[in-house]
């Protein structure tokens, strides 16, 4: 690793380019069996316990600081590759931004000026990368979705108004905003029919077979559905998914799975625009309103 510093700084000074040693650090990556917790504070890694096991890497004959997380490409980096820091930062980011537009936009009365306001300025920031880092646990999704709730109520001109679930549900569908876990959902499952149809330069890792529909066997819902247009046919099996251990919750091994979960009318879109109004209606219908939100 430290040869290949050494090519990138000497890159760098043939093209006339310089690193700066102050801005660049490492990062130590390891998984969470190799680290441990201090009663005072809170998780760290092992190197630390034992500072002779870190090699000290150099750019330029300056030594690089170790460092605990990292920001790159705007996305929170950890040692352990969690992504628990990240969403609190982006949690946080959207609730100063969310006050900065209430207080200053108090005048606002249009619901459909404030929507746009709140898609352009607040969830715009959250849809940065959350391919990436949007496995977080059900208490991280139930915080963005209580902050969704307040925005929603400020929207509507109701912000002292207590909502059932069934009827949070309702304001969403009216706004066209979907909840925050089917948002997830369908960022993940637009990135993925790009993939798959060639729409992006990307191709599908090596552990998932795309699988010709014709040879597999699937079923329909019935034949009044498809003679009037709605053909759901579910396809079995469209990708066949080697699990492993490792792959538990990384983009490509979930997405697959709900792809696979998918009515065949919605994966066999003609066009991307068709398959993202399909998949929208999809997860609307498929939402279940009583874990929308917890029961307080």
């Amino acid at each position: 690793l430290q040869q290949t510093i050494d090519n990138l700084h000497s890159w760098a000074v043939r093209n006339r380019m310089i690193f700066h040693p102050g801005k660049c650090s490492a990062l130590t990556i390891s998984p969470k069996s190799l680290t441990v917790r201090d009663i005072s504070s809170n998780k760290f890694n092992l190197f630390s316990v034992f500072p002779f096991l870190k090699y000290f890497y150099s750019l330029d004959g300056a030594n690089l600081d170790y460092v605990d997380m990292q920001k790159d490409l705007g996305l929170l980096i950890t040692h352990d590759l969690g992504w628990s820091s990240h969403s609190d930062y982006i949690l946080s980011q959207m609730t100063f931004k969310f006050n900065l537009l209430r207080r200053n936009c108090y005048f606002l009365t249009n619901s459909s000026y404030k929507r746009t306001l709140y898609l352009s300025m607040v969830r715009s920031f959250m849809e940065h990368c959350n391919c990436v880092w949007n496995n977080i646990g059900l208490v991280k999704l139930y915080k963005f979705e209580g902050l969704q709730k307040r925005i929603i109520k400020w929207i509507r001109n109701e912000p002292l108004v207590s909502n059932s679930n069934s009827n949070y549900f309702t304001h969403h569908k009216d706004l066209n905003i979907l909840p925050i876990k089917e948002l997830f959902i369908y960022n993940d499952l637009r990135l993925f029919y790009k993939i798959i149809n060639n729409l992006v330069p990307l191709p599908l890792p090596h552990f998932l077979t795309l699988v010709d529909p014709s040879s597999v066997r699937y079923s329909t819902r019935g034949k009044s559905a498809i003679q009037k247009g709605l053909d759901y046919t579910t396809l079995k099996d469209f990708l066949n998914i080697k699990t492993h251990s490792a792959l538990n919750g990384s983009f490509f091994h979930r997405t697959a799975k709900v792809w696979n979960s998918l009515l065949y009318c919605i994966t066999q879109s003609s066009s991307l625009s068709i398959f993202l109004v399909r998949l929208k209606n999809h997860l609307y219908s498929s939402v279940d309103v009583s874990k929308i939100l917890p029961k307080s």
